[in-house]
């Protein structure tokens, strides 16, 4: 209904399965639940409409703002965070119900194999005491930046915080509390599709008003 798929053949080609597969998941009252919760995230769709025949209102201001790469200098200094947030895309997430979200692009590999570059962690704003000890959390610092971490709590003075990687290849990072900003819960991860013509114009119209953004900015901050 929701994809406009009328036959088990369209719904087979569109799954990259064979025709008898759906049969079976008939005869058995079974779904492959892994992938068609993919297809959902891929395309906006709602869960509770997929599952239960139920919509959930959905307002256009709880869209999600996408904290790429290219502006993450910009979101840790604080400077112009409102004009930034203006012009920073915007992404509603149907798995994801908390009124003050954020995703932040992942800049290196040093939460890899859990994590990789490029894709994008969802979080809910937190507090540094909200976060249980090994949660993965984006910690944002004016001075140092933004990282991607567990949070290692109690290992160090009462004051400082452990950041770990996942990754051996990279060191764990010593915070004062004092030096951090922001806290960001992780809640999920999603990879972009790139072959996905739609995402791919999205991200390009997006980059140039980030680019356009920036390029303002350098010239306010030579005047």
């Amino acid at each position: 209904m929701l994809l406009k798929l009328k036959t088990d053949i369209q719904l087979s080609e569109f799954l990259n399965i064979r025709p008898n597969t759906i049969s079976t998941w008939k005869k058995r009252n079974s779904l492959d639940y892994e992938t068609v919760i993919s297809i959902c995230e891929l395309y906006e769709l709602d869960l509770n409409e997929v599952f239960l025949n139920k919509r959930t209102s959905v307002d256009s201001s709880a869209s999600t703002p996408l904290i790429t790469r290219e502006v993450q200098f910009q979101y840790a200094s604080g400077a112009d965070r409102q004009g930034l947030m203006e012009i920073v895309p915007k992404y509603k997430f149907p798995f994801l119900a908390v009124e003050n979200s954020l995703a932040f692009q992942v800049v290196s590999n040093n939460m890899f194999p859990l994590i990789d570059e490029n894709s994008f962690v969802i979080c809910e704003a937190a507090t540094l005491d909200a976060v249980r000890d090994n949660k993965i959390a984006v910690i944002v610092s004016k001075n140092k930046g933004i990282f991607l971490n567990r949070v290692g709590k109690g290992q160090y003075k009462a004051d400082q915080v452990l950041l770990v990687n996942d990754n051996d290849f990279y060191n764990d990072v010593v915070l004062s509390e004092s030096e951090i900003t922001e806290v960001w819960l992780v809640r999920g991860v999603l990879s972009y599709d790139m072959n996905h013509e739609s995402r791919f114009t999205f991200i390009n119209d997006s980059l140039r008003k980030i680019n356009s953004f920036m390029k303002k900015n350098e010239i306010t901050d030579k005047q």
